[in-house]
């Protein structure tokens, strides 16, 4: 029920994805510009030194060799290779200052992208409760401006759990790769894949209260998070089963339509689908708290006439 009331309020106010799609543009652009702008000088010097060790014709030289017939060009081409591998360790650590150096920028950067993101959804889903708590529709630019002290309070302890979160994670997720990977790629990358949405289904699911309960119960945002963790305790299982599912259709969907539509497909079925999970998030909210939401303009829904559950 909490996801068709979902697909009938995104329906009502689609256009706010064309919107959030213009605004992650915009900040997607801007993060790119700086991270060119600050990371390049930063390792100017160590890419030009793998460009002279030349990688990718070693590897093409070794390529070829396979499907040849002399077993000796085979072999020189592996050793050459070898020494390639080996010349580029000594690059690494040569140049670790600035390789650490970059790597601490590039979290930096991947911080401030993640804040800006979060601004703009957490606008989303102040829109999002605007039109079920009143059937009131607000412009998503005024939104912004209006709500970003609050929209910047949540944006920064979001950006802050989730980089400790997925810091953890990929640690997880990398021991796992090696340690099943040995016995076999595909099960290896399938299982990688698979625990990757694992973790991002729970995130989600811990969070989904987050925003909902600063926007419409003007929490701050360590009480709405609190709020969140409350409500994830009692719905655990119901939230961490669709998320996962969520991530899986969403994941696959955006390959087959990339495909089809060269990558820009892709982009608008992420953008889309970051919507319907704040508006999931909202209806699951208001019905967790028994509050009154529209689906569209003409119908609103009661939760406590029922069973209070999603």
């Amino acid at each position: 029920m909490a996801f068709k009331h979902s697909l009938s309020i995104m329906s009502a106010r689609f256009t706010t994805v064309y919107k959030l799609f213009v605004f992650l543009l915009i900040v997607a652009t801007l993060a790119t510009g700086v991270a060119v702008g600050v990371l390049y000088p930063t390792l100017a010097d160590f890419i030009d030194q793998v460009k002279e060790l030349q990688i990718g014709q070693a590897i093409a030289e070794y390529a070829q060799t396979v499907f040849g017939s002399e077993p000796g060009a085979q072999e020189t081409a592996y050793d050459n290779i070898v020494a390639v591998y080996h010349s580029f360790l000594d690059l690494i650590d040569g140049n670790s200052f600035a390789i650490n150096l970059a790597i601490v920028l590039a979290i930096l950067l991947y911080f401030a992208f993640i804040v800006f993101m979060m601004w703009g959804m957490y606008s989303v889903s102040d829109i999002i409760h605007n039109f079920m708590s009143s059937n009131s529709k607000f412009g998503f630019a005024s939104n912004l401006i209006v709500n970003f002290v609050r929209a910047m309070r949540y944006a920064l302890l979001y950006a802050a759990v989730s980089l400790i979160y997925y810091a953890v994670g990929v640690f997880i997720v990398w021991l796992l790769f090696i340690s099943v990977f040995k016995l076999s790629a595909f099960v290896g990358c399938a299982v990688t894949l698979a625990v990757f949405f694992l973790l991002t289904a729970i995130r989600s699911t811990v969070l989904a209260g987050w925003a909902p309960a600063m926007v419409s119960d003007n929490m701050t945002a360590t009480s709405a998070l609190r709020k969140s963790a409350e409500m994830a305790k009692s719905r655990f299982g119901y939230l961490l089963g669709w998320y996962f599912a969520y991530y899986l259709v969403i994941f696959a969907l955006a390959i087959l339509i990339g495909v089809v539509t060269f990558g820009i497909g892709s982009v608008f079925i992420i953008i889309a689908s970051l919507m319907l999970s704040r508006i999931f998030d909202m209806v699951v909210y208001y019905r967790y708290t028994g509050k009154r939401y529209y689906t569209d303009v003409m119908n609103v829904v009661d939760p406590t006439i029922k069973q209070r559950t999603i």
